[in-house]
């Protein structure tokens, strides 16, 4: 195949006034045609932005004369070497060349990074259906319009574009003031903003224009830094695919994701944009292994749209990742480059990230037999009833979700979802739908903080679990009739596998039996031991390759007695203080039963004298008397039970799951206390 034909116009096009167009109407660019002698034809556009390109009109004009000149009936395969060659300095040229010469083979440079997904631009408070929203601020910091668009897109992460528009000296001023919201990043604060990384950053922030003028020891500085969260690709402005896709590969190699976008392009330009983000998107590096399943990746919104995704590729039988909507950036990132990097066997179905409690979120692959035993173990414990309807309150990225899903397209069943997550209203009103339900102990908290409030007559059972329930919260929620059944379960086994029996809904007391087909092994009342966990259920490994299958040791210590299973809490999470093993749910209890204490969190606090003490955060309302609960403590707790250390708060802080996030809680700013004097 050779070129027959070379040429150059200059195209003129309108802009709309919104996004990036700073003030600008119009937009000058120059247009390559190629076509060869079968009659093909490639299109690549050459756009220098004025103020941030490193070349100009006239620049790439030459550059594509010259090239335009060479390459006359020269063969394709050609052709790079004339656009290193004539295209240096004018980076937006050999952008044209290569995406013309790129259309006409149909080829794209194979590349395995992780790019985040697209954001919409927005500049109003209006609801938008999408999961990342862009907006473009000035050299001012208007909070109110940001904080304003947050509320009303409770789901959506932000990104921030400030073009290098706020002054220098107030960024770190500006950056803590938004470090309350869901902001993914801010892109270009100031000029120079890659030297803003040398310190710790409220908010991270992402490198755009300013990585075509970087040395090179200020990239490397830049992509080895913490606070940089993305890199965002113009490759109108880098020099094309070739420079884009080595900048990626080195953001990949320092885990950091990148976003291909355009620079106000024409539809040409904005094309080939998207052809080089996609082929990031579906790159991957090859194996001799046999052939690849990649899974289709999802981040898992409370939405239609998610639901009707996972429908879909579990009837086509595509393996699927799930990732957490409410993760950050930085985390969906890590997870999705470690799902890409997978090789899946025709049995594997899904992929879901444990909840991160104790250590970073773990890949876990489930085979279609092991979710089809969870489902069916389900069924035979609870039964299904002809008007049967499930809550859908939790995210699909975790196994209490996404089982839900499972149980309910396995039997037929409806689906009630809950699409604003933490509003207790949104959960009434669908909880009033609905027969069955799956929450996790603070959904149920905040059921109960309205007093008036009482179960649906129809609601027979609320699937309680995720993390340990308080006493005191089941104890209220029982005085109100709730139908709960306390379930335990993990991600390894897609959810329960042992429950309450469904003829003791609502009683604080009911033992957790074993479901049909999960053989649980623990040790005794006297000696608890983690519990091991064999059966159909269980995952197949993780997504390092670490078996689960066929016997999985969990980190819970417990023990059985006549077939029922009591857990105590987390082995790695026992406190020896002294030489005595003290388990934190035991301590927790009694101080959740505490007066103006609504929830509690115990951990072990380094000491040279015991090895460990007690600490404890408290969530504690204006009725809390912290004299008479050390009082209460010392006559309750033995003393090397008792909390030497104490931070209080209004909440606690939770993982996107729901769960306790007791590393944070831990973390909190804490007190010594002392009991009749004496710490």
């Amino acid at each position: 195949m050779k070129i027959v034909s070379a040429r150059t116009r200059t195209e003129r096009w309108p802009l709309d006034g919104t996004g990036a167009a700073r003030g600008r109407t119009e937009r000058i660019g120059i247009l390559l045609d190629l076509i060869t002698d079968d009659g093909r034809c490639g299109i690549g556009e050459a756009s220098p932005l004025p103020g941030l390109s490193t070349d100009t009109l006239a620049d790439a004009q030459a550059a594509l004369d010259a090239f335009v000149a060479r390459v006359a009936r020269a063969p394709l395969q050609a052709t790079f070497a004339p656009a290193a060659q004539f295209a240096r300095g004018a980076p937006s040229a050999r952008f044209a060349i290569e995406t013309a010469v790129l259309a006409l083979t149909g080829d794209l440079p194979a590349v395995h990074v992780t790019t985040l997904p697209a954001s919409v631009v927005v500049d109003s408070a209006e609801p938008r259906d999408a999961p990342y929203l862009k907006i473009k601020v000035g050299p001012g910091l208007d909070r109110a319009h940001i904080e304003a668009i947050a509320r009303a897109n409770p789901h959506a992460r932000l990104r921030l574009d400030a073009n290098r528009a706020w002054p220098r000296a107030r960024v770190h001023a500006y950056l803590a003031a938004l470090a309350d919201l869901p902001i993914d990043y801010v892109e270009e604060p100031c000029l120079d903003a890659h030297e803003l990384l040398a310190h710790p950053l409220a908010v991270p922030i992402a490198l755009d224009e300013s990585l075509a003028f970087l040395s090179e020891p200020a990239l490397a500085r830049a992509l080895a830094s913490p606070g940089l969260a993305a890199l965002v690709l113009k490759p109108t402005l880098l020099g094309g695919f070739t420079a884009s896709r080595a900048l990626a590969l080195r953001a990949a190699a320092h885990g950091k994701p990148v976003l291909v976008t355009h620079a106000l392009e024409s539809p040409v330009g904005r094309a080939a944009c998207d052809a080089l983000a996609r082929s990031f998107r579906t790159g991957a590096p090859e194996t001799g292994d046999g052939p690849r399943f990649s899974p289709a990746v999802i981040v898992a919104h409370p939405s239609r749209a998610t639901l009707d995704a996972i429908t879909r590729a579990w009837a086509a039988r595509t393996p699927i990742a799930l990732l957490h909507a409410r993760a950050s950036a930085a985390e969906q990132a890590r997870q999705r480059a470690l799902v890409e990097a997978a090789a899946l066997q025709p049995d594997d179905a899904v992929i879901l990230f444990t909840s991160g409690s104790t250590g970073a979120p773990r890949g876990v692959v489930l085979s279609r037999a092991a979710i089809d035993a969870a489902v069916a173990a389900s069924a035979a414990h609870l039964g299904w009833r002809d008007d049967d309807r499930w809550l859908l309150a939790l995210s699909t990225a975790h196994a209490g979700g996404l089982a839900v899903v499972a149980r309910c397209l396995a039997a037929n069943k409806p689906i009630v979802r809950v699409e604003r997550e933490g509003e207790r209203g949104a959960l009434v009103a669908a909880l009033a739908e609905c027969t069955l339900a799956s929450l996790v102990p603070t959904q149920l908290a905040m059921l109960l903080d309205d007093r008036a409030w009482r179960p649906p007559r129809a609601l027979r059972a609320i699937l309680l679990g995720g993390a340990a329930a308080p006493r005191p919260l089941l104890e209220a929620a029982a005085q109100r009739g709730v139908p709960f059944l306390i379930s335990y379960g993990l991600t390894e086994t897609f959810g329960q596998v042992a429950t309450a029996p469904l003829a003791r809904a609502g009683d604080p007391d009911a033992p957790l039996v074993l479901l049909p087909h999960a053989e649980l092994l623990a040790g005794t009342r006297a000696t608890p031991a983690p519990i091991r966990i064999r059966g159909k259920m269980l995952a197949t490994r993780y997504l390092d390759g670490a078996p689960i299958a066929p016997e999985y040791t969990t980190a819970d210590l417990g023990y059985l007695d006549a077939g029922v299973l009591h857990v105590l809490g987390r082995a790695d999470e026992v406190i020896i203080t002294g030489g005595e093993n003290i388990h934190p749910t035991q301590v927790e209890a009694l101080l959740v039963a505490t007066p103006g204490v609504r929830g509690a969190c115990v951990f072990g606090v380094p000491d040279e004298r015991w090895g460990q003490i007690i600490g404890a955060a408290l969530a504690v309302d204006a009725t809390f008397d912290q004299g008479r609960a050390l009082a209460d403590w010392q006559q309750r707790l033995a003393p090397h039970a008792r909390p030497r250390v104490l931070a209080l708060a209004s909440t606690l802080p939770l993982l996107p799951t729901g769960k306790l996030d007791r590393r944070a809680a831990a973390a909190l700013p804490r007190g010594a206390v002392s009991y009749d004097g004496r710490r």
